[in-house]
């Protein structure tokens, strides 16, 4: 499972916003997105996805459990990501090169993707349960499911205008061979790894393997662009972050992209 995982988590902006979309479409109609059955429904209807095999969550089973580290979880992914992701790229919508956009992207998809796996509707449950009941809940899921949607729009902006800027007019064809990957990593993806309200398997030493092994798969994909474009880079002096934090002509939101991951 973690290696599958790490498998769709490069070029996973199409999984991202179909399922944003499902879990807009019901939030609308004030339903919590629990995925499973609600999940498959879907799929089948509109995706021609007719396995419903969990094989991806290993031994994993539906569960209420509701953790602290799923909360700061929840917190970094929902509210911290979507806002700082934002702020960027307004910040450097014009001056980005196309490669920087690239990578920015590939790191917005794997920020995004564990959302789509585990839909964490029962923090939204147990929310409601201490507070303001079903009303929390359904804000709960409008929180989450706008914070996926709005990733998943800036992965893919940045992917498309960061290979508009990097390659020339000549060879731009060649981004058909990316999207036809991208159809069928989610397509795949959808086969062996739904959307379900469960958390994952931590309790085996393969699980541990296996997610260590993930870490260092995606990572590399991640850091290998990075890492060329740092190459790349000239090595003209400039302002040190130090420098440029505190230059006080620069706009104190300005000041902060620059510092936040």
């Amino acid at each position: 499972m973690p290696f599958f995982t790490a498998w769709i988590s490069w070029l996973a902006c199409l999984r991202i916003i179909i399922v944003g979309l499902w879990q807009l479409g019901l939030t609308l109609i004030l339903r919590p997105a629990e995925g499973g059955d609600e999940w498959y429904a879907f799929a089948r209807r509109f995706l021609r996805v007719t396995s419903e095999s969990d094989f991806a969550r290993g031994d994993a089973t539906e569960s209420d459990d509701v953790t602290i580290f799923g909360w700061f979880g929840w917190a970094w992914g929902v509210c911290y990501a979507p806002i700082i992701q934002v702020l960027w790229l307004v910040k450097n919508w014009s001056e980005a090169s196309g490669e920087l956009l690239i990578v920015r992207g590939l790191s917005v998809s794997v920020v995004a993707l564990p959302l789509t796996m585990d839909t964490r509707a029962r923090y939204g449950k147990s929310m409601g349960e201490c507070v303001g009941g079903r009303v929390s809940q359904w804000l709960f899921s409008l929180v989450t499911t706008a914070s996926l949607v709005t990733l998943g729009v800036i992965s893919t902006t940045e992917l498309g205008v960061g290979i508009v800027r990097a390659l020339p007019p000549s060879i731009r064809w060649v981004v058909i061979f990316p999207a036809l990957f991208m159809v069928l990593w989610a397509w795949m993806s959808f086969q062996f790894v739904p959307p379900l309200d469960v958390p994952f398997s931590t309790t085996s030493s393969l699980h541990i393997l296996g997610g260590f092994a993930m870490g260092c798969f995606a990572g590399g994909f991640v850091a290998a662009p990075s890492f060329a474009m740092m190459m790349r880079a000239a090595h003209a002096p400039g302002l040190s972050i130090p420098e440029y934090v505190k230059c006080q002509s620069i706009s104190w939101w300005a000041r902060a992209v620059t510092i936040l991951p």
